[in-house]
């Protein structure tokens, strides 16, 4: 008898500019900026238009606020 194998689906969430923006805290400006730096992975849709239409995975968002944290100093509680 043969095992069977599960496949495991990851479920990603996809978030607008807009919405990432606003989850993050941050202007629509800094998430441009942080993706044409290469901060940030932007996936693109209509790759051959001029204006492309952009979406985040919430994911890639999560680790970037990680990063910010663990950048930051840490605040003593008097």
């Amino acid at each position: 008898m043969m095992k069977s194998e599960r496949t495991v689906t990851k479920h990603v969430t996809w978030l607008t500019i807009d919405e990432s923006a606003e989850y993050l805290g941050l202007s629509r400006s800094t998430i441009y900026n942080l993706e044409s730096k290469g901060l940030l992975k932007a996936y693109r849709l209509n790759s051959s238009s001029k204006r492309p239409i952009l979406r985040f995975k919430q994911e890639d968002l999560d680790n970037l606020l990680m990063k910010r944290e663990r950048g930051r100093p840490r605040q003593e509680v008097a």
